[in-house]
């Protein structure tokens, strides 16, 4: 009787995924939402296009575009089998910084920008790697990551962009120190566990 009864377990038991997709969707969609239902990923994608958009006279086009590029450089390599330790930590720290720069609100030059992004960029690339079991659906929802979190920074940073008024700076302020001490408060607890 325990013999069937393990081996029954064993017929319906799924494979232990640590990062599985989110809402169980496999495949493009599964990625396209990725940066959206990982906490830290959408710490620092929302403290940089807040950055951005709080910059937005000062920066150019190219510091979403250093981030974009660097994403899918990062989404190229986790193609190669490469899944490099540390990624979700680092994304933490550059979630801290976006949000630190964003409540400090100085101009900043537009070349630390662009290479605050191309860092976020890769590192989300690099921390993104799909655990599922088929070639063809782990490619799918790495080009999905790959929109996803292209189209999620493009569309805080516009806007962002649009808030001009000075109660709506306040308040991008605040939201930027909240980015900043949530992404902090997760540091900390992996650093105590």
């Amino acid at each position: 009787m325990r013999l069937l009864i393990a081996l029954a377990l064993a017929l319906i038991a799924e494979p232990a995924l640590a990062h599985p997709p989110p809402l169980g969707i496999p495949g493009f969609f599964g990625g396209f939402l990725h940066p959206l239902f990982v906490p830290a990923h959408l710490l620092a994608v929302l403290g940089l296009g807040l950055l951005a958009g709080q910059q937005a006279p000062h920066w150019g086009r190219a510091v979403p575009g250093a981030y974009i590029i660097a994403l899918l450089v990062g989404l190229g390599v986790l193609t190669l089998g490469v899944v490099p330790r540390g990624a979700d930590l680092a994304v933490l720290a550059l979630a801290v910084m976006s949000g630190g720069l964003l409540a400090l609100a100085r101009p900043l030059p537009e070349g630390a920008g662009g290479a605050l992004a191309a860092t976020t960029g890769l590192a989300i690339g690099l921390g993104s790697p799909p655990e599922v079991i088929s070639l063809r659906a782990a490619n799918l929802m790495l080009i999905g990551t790959g929109f996803g979190g292209t189209i999620l920074l493009v569309v805080v940073v516009e806007a962002a962009s649009r808030l001009t008024r000075t109660w709506q700076r306040v308040g991008g302020r605040i939201l930027g120190s909240w980015i900043a001490a949530s992404a902090i408060l997760v540091l900390a607890l992996r650093a105590a566990g």
